[in-house]
């Protein structure tokens, strides 16, 4: 029925007043629990705090860059909406909640495709804050094949898409300019795709490509916008796993895989957004939302 079935039933039988979540292929460093209890000393309505995933299975391709995604894309951007006052979602992998808050919003959502983005926005909306702790590190596997990562991200952006859709008015009320600010990103994330397709789209229908002079200038325009993400993707890259070395040095050997992330990314990121957001619209309220 789900590992958002098997949360609520695991806290609902334990006598703590914090609660540590894993997934079943995760390996905690000994000092992260440590790392995260201080956190809960410092601030009453802290909800949740997540842990620095790092990737255990590194010898194949796929591997090698997901790596260095933890490590500096993801890394980054909880640092930065944490710095923000709200990240925008725990990651299930590993997490420390305080149990009274989980209690509070309501436990895991059983019909939601992601228990940790949902029950994250569950936190927010009720007052909670949600904190990234870099030091609280562990290990765990990352899909190796094409298919297991395209599984992967189908279902973060499907988990994604339904909070949209479920909190969307909520967070409109809550008077609180972090949240606006990562619901406005998810909104983005769906709307950039659509357009790209509709202006493609329309570039089929209205175009001529057999025309030498529009040919040349439309593949002028596609270089140098792929030259500019890339050169800015390898900047951001660059400071980010500089940063990050000081939990993984040997993640910096990855900027190899750095000048042609952009691209793949971006493409898998629009296919992913296509199939996730129709399934997303087809959720069923009240049942159990299970994933292979």
């Amino acid at each position: 029925r789900g590992k958002a079935n098997a949360l609520n039933q695991g806290i609902k039988q334990a006598s703590y007043d914090y609660v540590m979540c894993l997934d079943a292929d995760t390996i905690v460093d000994q000092d992260a629990p440590y790392y995260m209890i201080e956190n809960f000393k410092h601030d009453p309505k802290l909800g949740a705090v997540t842990g620095n995933p790092r990737i255990r299975n590194k010898s194949s391709i796929l591997g090698k860059i997901q790596t260095i995604e933890y490590a500096s894309l993801i890394g980054c951007i909880k640092r930065s909406q944490t710095l923000a006052g709200a990240v925008n979602t725990i990651s299930g992998v590993f997490t420390l909640f305080k149990k009274s808050a989980v209690v509070d919003v309501g436990y895991w959502d059983t019909d939601m495709i992601t228990e940790d983005i949902a029950v994250s926005w569950k936190l927010h909306l009720r007052g909670y804050r949600i904190k990234y702790e870099p030091l609280a590190m562990c290990w765990m596997l990352v899909p190796e094949t094409l298919g297991g990562l395209w599984k992967q991200r189908v279902r973060w952006a499907q988990g994604g898409h339904e909070v949209l859709l479920r909190d969307f008015f909520s967070t409109m009320k809550t008077k609180r300019f972090p949240l606006y600010i990562l619901m406005f990103e998810q909104i983005i994330s769906i709307l950039w795709v659509y357009i790209v397709l509709l202006y493609l789209g329309y570039l089929f229908i209205t175009a001529n490509f057999l025309d030498y002079t529009f040919m040349t200038y439309s593949f002028s325009i596609f270089l140098l916008s792929s030259f500019t993400m890339t050169f800015i993707n390898v900047i951001q890259f660059t400071v980010a796993l500089f940063i990050d070395s000081r939990y993984e040095k040997k993640n910096m050997a990855g900027l190899i895989f750095v000048s042609w992330y952009p691209t793949v990314y971006w493409i898998i990121n629009a296919a992913v957004v296509l199939v996730a957001f129709p399934k997303a619209l087809k959720r069923k309220k009240g049942g159990y939302a299970t994933w292979s």
